[in-house]
Order: C-alpha cells, then structure tokens, then sequence
C-alpha cells in the first residue's frame, strides 16, 4: 500500500472527469436536440450537414420565387380575363350596331359604350403591372428570368420573352374601330374574333406557364423534404439513444465518486494501524 501517492484515488478522479465529459456531451446533445455540435463531435457529417442545411435553404427561396412568378402570372390572367370580356360585350355591339334595323342616332348611342370600352382595354394593358414590371404592354424583346433553382446556371432559372405576351390594340386590331355605321359595325365582327384568337393565345401561354411553375415548386418540395430527412438522420440527436448514454454516465460517475470517497480513507487508515501497532 502507497501512503505518499493514492493511486486508486487518482484512477477514480480520471473516471470521475470521464464520465462527467459523457454527462455534458449527452446533456448538450439532449437539450439542443443536435448530435453534432462542433466539429470534434463527428467532423464529416457536420461537413456534409451544413451543404444539405444550405441546399434546403436555397430550395426554400426557390420555392418562394417560383410562387411569386405564380403570383405575376395570375394577375396577367386576371387582367386577360377582364379584357375578354370587354371583347366579347364590343363584339355584341358590333352585330347589335350591324343591324338595319337601327339608324345612325341609335348606332352613335352604342358607339359610345363601344369606345368607353376600347378605352378602358388600353388602359388596363397599360396599367397592368406586378412590382411596378409592366406585364401585358412591352414594347421591346425583354426576356424575364424566374430563379427556381439553386444553382447559377441556366437550368435553374425559366426564362419569358415578354414580346410573347404583349397585347396592344394594334395586335388585338381595335385600334380606330367605331361601330358608327353597320358597315364599320360588320368589319368590327371578323375583328374582333382575331381578337379574341390572339387573347387565347396568350392566355393558353400563361395557363402553360403556371403549370410548369408548379410542377417545379412540387419537384422542389420533395427534393427539400428528402433533404431534410437525410440531414435529420446525419445531424440530429437520437433522444432514445442520448438518454441511455446520459443515465450510464451518471451511474458510472455515482460509482466513481463513491470509490474515491473509499479511497480518501486508505492512507489514514493505514497510517492509524501503524499507530496502533
């Protein structure tokens, strides 16, 4: 027996701190909910865990721009929609004005809802706009790019040329039409169909494009769900399993500090049989 140096008390300190650093360790992990904290914890999965935790991120903002491409194409629609109707009440007029069976103090009363009408068409195609971008009146080549990947190329983003959507009254042909006379009124009719033709069409390309877009925001809903199950497994905490190793550290340190308070005691009882000897 050493009276200078107590071993067994210097071995039971050394578990002591052992167990105390599995106590900490399982504690933090308990309460952050995360097995990895720093690096030294698991230096490869908290690599690979912070480029899925930046993915998923960037799949959400993705998601919130190809909503807001949404959004701007719903209020084109919106607009078309309104813009259709007045096409279709002017073509009324204009088979109600092609009748003999008015004259021309009749056909003038109607001309002015049919110009009130045009009007407010033009207006509308001007003052159709979504964060202050002029939708449905463009007059050059400009290509509108929606970010709905998460990458810097081209395959991320979905491109619009804006020409394809723009409507005037010179494409619509009503620019100058009255119904003032059945014949104007008659002429209106054919006109008014290419209208209505080109209308669709323009709809039809907006109708398409709301599909894709949500087609994409899907693909990155179950992309950003998978990635987050993978990162879940990789990173956070196994309470079952954290919680097993938290009560057998505390046992292990309850037994540890037990035997040192034993092993306090050896040098003086050894110094007190001496004595009594």
């Amino acid at each position: 027996m050493r009276i200078n140096t107590n071993v067994s008390a210097l071995q039971a300190q050394r578990s002591m701190s052992e167990h105390n650093r599995q106590i900490e360790s399982t504690t933090g992990k308990l309460s952050s909910g995360t097995r990895v904290r720093s690096a030294a914890d698991d230096a490869a999965s908290l690599s690979i865990g912070l480029k899925q935790q930046s993915q998923i991120r960037s799949q959400y903002v993705a998601i919130r721009n190809a909503n807001d491409a949404v959004s701007e194409f719903q209020v084109a629609e919106g607009s078309m929609n309104e813009i259709s109707s007045m096409l279709i009440r002017l073509r009324e007029l204009s088979i109600q004005a092609s009748s003999d069976t008015l004259n021309d103090e009749n056909r003038g009363l109607l001309n002015n809802e049919y110009m009130a009408l045009r009007s407010e068409i033009e207006r509308t195609l001007k003052t159709t706009k979504f964060n202050g971008n002029p939708l449905l009146q463009v007059k050059d080549n400009s290509t509108r790019d929606f970010q709905v990947g998460t990458g810097a190329g081209g395959e991320s983003k979905i491109s619009i040329n804006q020409k394809d959507l723009s409507l005037s009254e010179f494409n619509l042909s009503i620019v100058d039409s009255t119904i003032q006379t059945a014949t104007d009124a008659r002429l209106n009719i054919g006109y008014i169909d290419k209208a209505l033709d080109k209308l669709s069409s323009n709809r039809a390309l907006v109708g398409s494009m709301q599909n894709r877009l949500q087609s994409t925001m899907n693909n990155l809903e179950v992309a950003r769900t998978n990635e987050a199950s993978s990162m879940s497994q990789r990173l956070d905490a196994d309470y079952a399993y954290e919680s097993s190793n938290n009560i057998r550290a505390q046992i292990k340190f309850d037994a540890a500090t037990n035997v040192l308070s034993q092993t306090s005691n050896f040098s003086a009882n050894a110094l007190r049989l001496l004595k009594d000897s």
